[in-house]
């Protein structure tokens, strides 16, 4: 590939931030940070998500993927409060802990329009931004129009590829991985393209759970065989739905392509203000689908949240939400939780 130009940058650094700490093998708890100021009721239901520092992310979010890069072109990412020196420590504070920050490509809103020759400007951008602040992969995050815009289906994939290429020279890994609204994995999807573009190149994919109202799974032998439709805003088949619904990405089966369970991760959202649908109530649902899922030798690796600024926001009333999906989840990710041990209640309203 052609060699990349450090010019723009002050100095390449070695530092903390350097590191690009290794996911194989690990659980992940994956959590997406606003790189944005909160709004007085951002929320879908009127809450406030939190300012947080990067530093500030408990280190039970194992895996932090900073929200967003886009723009016009060649999309970009700058830090909207700080220094690109004082981001990139924070990076270091994170890697040092073991923990990885990606960069996310897209959210909800962005346009993003690449077309043929851009492959190996965008993986000179996206090492620009690696060498400026420390960033240990990309994951795609494209939604709506941007998910077939244009040449994004190849241009992306090769850029990305030139990009793990040229870290593996180094001695390092890319983390690559993909946070897709769930509908566009059937076998026809819209993600489809970038799957096998990137086959044996993606780390993990954490396809949106949330988001979605009434799209869910056909599973033909539910209900004693004569099949039933599990939505995926069914909370009273929520259990059923996240077992089923994985249970078919993971073995390719019920009408949606396969993605190994090793490199599968669930997206949920923190709670009620973070998504229109998909919020768990009960949080048996998602420890007795896990239990399910192992049980028939699929255990996935992890889970995903949008966001963990909004898992210490606060609802409209001012009640916080005090880290309720991190003290949920996190004892079943990184150690031993029985569904008699899940914290119980709904959230606060």
């Amino acid at each position: 590939m052609t060699t990349i130009d450090f010019s723009l940058l002050k100095s390449k650094a070695s530092d903390a931030a350097s590191a690009m700490p290794s996911l194989a093998g690990k659980k992940i708890l994956m959590g997406f940070w606003h790189n944005w100021a909160a709004g007085p009721s951002d929320g879908y239901q009127g809450g406030k998500f939190a300012n947080l520092a990067l530093t500030d992310v408990p280190t039970e979010y194992n895996v932090v993927a900073v929200a967003f890069m886009k723009g016009n072109g060649i999309p970009s990412f700058k830090p909207y409060n700080l220094s690109d020196a004082e981001f990139r420590r924070q990076v270091g504070v994170l890697n040092g802990q073991g923990r990885a920050v990606l960069i996310s490509l897209g959210g909800a809103d962005a346009h993003i329009e690449l077309h043929k020759g851009s492959e190996q400007p965008l993986a000179n951008e996206i090492i620009r931004l690696v060498e400026t602040y420390g960033f240990d992969g990309l994951d795609i995050d494209l939604e709506q129009s941007a998910i077939d815009y244009a040449d994004n289906k190849t241009v992306l994939p090769a850029a990305l590829k030139l990009v793990r290429n040229h870290y593996k020279a180094e001695g390092k890994h890319f983390i690559i991985s993909m946070a897709p609204e769930f509908p566009y994995l059937t076998t026809n999807g819209k993600y489809i393209d970038y799957i096998t573009a990137l086959d044996g190149y993606y780390d993990f994919i954490a396809p949106q759970y949330y988001n979605q109202g009434g799209d869910g799974v056909w599973v033909p032998e539910a209900n004693g065989g004569s099949g039933a439709w599990i939505a995926q805003n069914n909370d009273a088949m929520k259990e059923d739905f996240l077992y089923y619904l994985t249970d078919s990405l993971v073995t390719g089966t019920r009408g949606f392509t396969r993605i190994a369970p090793d490199k599968f991760v669930i997206g949920l959202p923190t709670n009620n203000d973070a998504a229109a649908t998909g919020y768990v109530i009960d949080p048996a649902a998602v420890v007795n689908a896990f239990k399910r899922l192992d049980a028939a030798g699929h255990s996935i690796k992890g889970l995903m949240t949008w966001s963990i600024n909004w898992d210490q926001g606060l609802s409209r009333q001012q009640v916080p939400y005090n880290w309720e999906f991190r003290n949920r989840y996190a004892p079943l990710i990184h150690g031993a939780l029985s569904a008699a041990e899940v914290p119980a209640g709904k959230r606060q309203a």
